[in-house]
């Protein structure tokens, strides 16, 4: 017939019920001990961006432009992301996303803005010609 063979204790190099195996001498060697050199303490201070509140800060002034501050909110987005990023690269920390963005969105609301300004003037210019030669 096809008995399937019974596994003898042995077998797999399990203990027995009711043995427990000493886990410092068992087939994985003696246990790790873990250092806690390379891992932060509480209290300890990580070092940060040195640029990273003047980003948060340019990206904030920037969209400012949306709360009525059309010209100062974008002049410090501009002024504040180009400081930001520079001294993220001066520490090593590589380019600060946020600095980079109020840099960016600062020009583009303040080309918008300088456009708005002439298509206004050129209007006015344009409109105050025509009453003069209509009437």
């Amino acid at each position: 017939m096809n008995a399937a063979p019974t596994p003898t204790p042995d077998q797999f190099d399990q203990p027995a019920i009711g043995q427990y195996s000493n886990p410092s001498t068992g087939r994985y060697g003696a246990p790790q001990s873990y250092s806690n050199q390379n891992r932060p303490h509480y209290g300890q201070r990580v070092e940060e961006d040195p640029g990273k509140v003047l980003g948060i800060v340019s990206l904030v002034a920037t969209l400012s432009t949306f709360l009525g501050f059309n010209f100062i909110g974008p002049v410090i987005g501009i002024i504040t992301g180009h400081m930001a990023r520079k001294r993220s690269q001066e520490a090593g920390f590589g380019d600060n996303e946020m600095a980079k963005w109020g840099f960016i969105l600062g020009l583009v609301f303040l080309g918008l803005l300088v456009l708005g300004w002439a298509l206004g003037i050129s209007f006015g210019i344009v409109g105050g010609l025509a009453s003069l030669m209509a009437g």
